[in-house]
């Protein structure tokens, strides 16, 4: 009985020091910031935005085959609140950051996949870290309620939002734009 106890106080221990180590403890803050420009490789999707990674994916693995560019940053614009709008039809545009280095003519592009600029502007910015994949359902969870909040107190309209998935810097940028 004693063992039993010891190991589930020891699971328990480890799932609290992994949840903490990927933010449950963190506390974003909210603020305007100058963003961009962002040029991306992308691809429209409708349907579940937990469907969105697989799309990030497969764009990466283009761009470093076929193109033999590396990228090192995913992005997301997410149009609908998935409070409010049926999983099914959902939309968004999801890929890959291409570095200020990279260039790439649109007329070489699979026909599966687009490329377009957010050209450099003011932002409504929060960052979170990002260890794995439950960051970024503990960022969602965070974040969001905060930038509406935020929205709210400065009378501005939420958007559409914008996750940038930083993977070396191992962060995660939320982004609305100002009208």
């Amino acid at each position: 009985m004693k063992i039993t106890l010891l190991v589930i106080i020891f699971i328990l221990f480890i799932m609290l020091i992994f949840l903490t180590t990927n933010g449950l403890f963190f506390k974003p803050e909210i603020k305007i910031k100058l963003m961009g420009p962002f040029k991306f490789v992308y691809r429209d999707h409708i349907g579940p935005y937990r469907e969105t990674g697989k799309i990030q994916n497969e764009i990466y693995a283009y761009l470093l085959a076929d193109q033999k560019i590396e990228t090192f940053k995913g992005i997301g614009i997410y149009y609908d609140n998935p409070k409010n709008v049926p999983p099914e039809q959902l939309r968004s545009k999801v890929g890959c950051i291409i570095e200020p280095k990279d260039d790439i003519p649109t007329t070489s592009l699979s026909n599966d996949f687009k490329m377009m600029t957010l050209e450099k502007q003011e932002m409504i910015y929060a960052e979170f870290p990002f260890k794995s994949k439950i960051a970024i359902m503990l960022g969602i969870m965070k974040v969001y309620p905060l930038m509406q909040n935020y929205c709210v107190e400065k009378g501005l309209v939420f958007r559409e939002s914008i996750e940038i998935y930083d993977v070396p810097g191992r962060k995660i940028f939320y982004l609305m734009p100002i009208e």
